[in-house]
């Protein structure tokens, strides 16, 4: 049986330093999948994370057809998919990742088929795909079940159509721009989500020659075009990573200075922060946070953006299990995402689950070390904050969720001081 990693948490040390934020791994995923849609030409991204779920995606384009070449130190890929292409996404990487859904509209666009098996990643609720292949099948695709879980979705011809999202859904809306890219006519999809990298993936394929006007709003016009060809483009910064390491800084009452924050993208998360008592500077392309003595309660509900990122939930319920009073926190986008409850109580956290996903949060806790497990991406983050918070050491294992949205984590955090060890 092989042996499994571990990451050790010594708590009780304030952050102090300097860190940079990583590249955006929920902008690089769709734009590593639109490469497939570049019939000439290389299609090469900058500051491109080196985490699992990015990593997967490479491969899958190679196991595609597609020549990559990626490099780690530099976060640079180039990717050439102009050759000979499979429409039939490899099972055993399409069902580690959600991501995965996102090659379905390039390769039906380009080559008018796709066949996937049913896509994994984070077990934190519903979180349907069928609003995606409806959308495909009102640009004119036939979309047909699999045996064993999937998708065989074929087109002879793709024709602009109107579609929707029944809620704003962030991977939706890129498939079927990708999908409509190539499609003869024009395309509306309503009820658009309007997320930061959505626009930044678009920037990518307006590049490319993809005539798509909207991103941000949530209405999308896409012109199909005959063809797209690779181009240029550096992902934006990770918002997910900016805000866990915003919080670092503020659970261990720290003084740090980030690289790489847009406060316009974490613009009610940041006010909820200042709420609790977190100290904001902009200082041109740094953002200094200043953790205060003692952090005030809060209250958090979840929404699409721009409301408070489903993804910092777990995160600021960790915040708040150390703050002086009740905090509230509602999630109302994904029903199962609050698993890391458990975790947090094996830290010593008082909380009391309430109906329709509403927890009380009642601090300040003296929390303690703990042997913990990430149970996704965000609850593995929760952990880590939570650890660097407690007296004594923590362990936290299945690091596979925490490497799927973060990397190099433990060297950034010791940069700022914090004791960790991998092992």
């Amino acid at each position: 049986m092989a042996s499994e990693e571990v990451l050790y948490v010594e708590g009780g040390q304030a952050l102090h330093g300097e860190v940079v934020v990583q590249g955006s791994k929920n902008a690089a995923l769709p734009m590593i999948a639109a490469s497939l849609l570049a019939t000439e030409g290389q299609t090469v991204l900058h500051r491109v994370p080196p985490v699992k779920d990015v990593l997967v995606a490479l491969q899958v384009l190679r196991e595609l057809g597609a020549r990559v070449e990626y490099d780690v130190e530099r976060g640079v890929a180039v990717i050439d998919a102009s050759g000979d292409i499979s429409h039939r996404l490899p099972e055993d990487l399409s069902s580690r990742f959600r991501a995965s859904v996102l090659f379905v509209g390039p390769l039906l666009s380009r080559f008018r088929r796709a066949w996937i098996r049913e896509v994994g990643g984070c077990t934190i609720g519903s979180r349907p795909t069928d609003y995606h292949y409806r959308g495909f099948a009102r640009l004119g695709a036939e979309v047909q079940g699999i045996a064993g879980g999937g998708f065989d979705v074929v087109a002879e011809r793709l024709a602009g159509s109107y579609m929707y999202c029944d809620l704003p859904s962030h991977t939706g809306v890129e498939n079927l721009v990708m999908a409509a890219s190539l499609a003869e006519g024009e395309s509306v999809i309503e009820n658009a989500a309007s997320d930061p990298e959505i626009v930044d993936f678009v920037h990518l394929l307006q590049k490319m020659g993809a005539e798509v006007e909207g991103a941000g709003t949530r209405t999308v016009r896409i012109r199909g075009v005959k063809k797209l060809r690779g181009a240029e483009h550096e992902v934006m910064y990770d918002r997910l990573d900016a805000g866990m390491l915003m919080m670092a800084g503020a659970i261990t009452g720290g003084d740090i200075r980030l690289q790489g924050v847009e406060l316009d993208h974490l613009g009610i998360f940041t006010a909820k922060l200042q709420q609790m008592g977190v100290h904001t500077t902009q200082d041109g392309d740094w953002l200094r946070v200043q953790g205060p003595q003692t952090l005030s309660p809060i209250n958090v509900v979840t929404t699409f953006y721009p409301g408070f990122p489903t993804d910092l939930q777990p995160c600021i319920m960790a915040l708040a299990c150390v703050a002086k009073g009740d905090s509230y926190v509602r999630e109302t986008v994904f029903e199962n995402r609050l698993g890391h409850i458990k975790n947090l109580r094996a830290f010593g956290a008082q909380l009391s689950p309430e109906k329709d996903n509403l927890v009380i949060v009642h601090g300040p806790a003296r929390l303690k070390g703990a042997q913990v497990r990430a149970l996704d991406i965000r609850a593995g983050a929760a952990c880590v904050l939570a650890g660097l918070a407690a007296e004594g050491r923590t362990s936290i294992h299945n690091l596979y969720q925490l490497d799927r949205g973060h990397a190099y984590l433990e060297d950034r955090l010791r940069n700022l001081g914090a004791k960790l060890e991998r092992l």
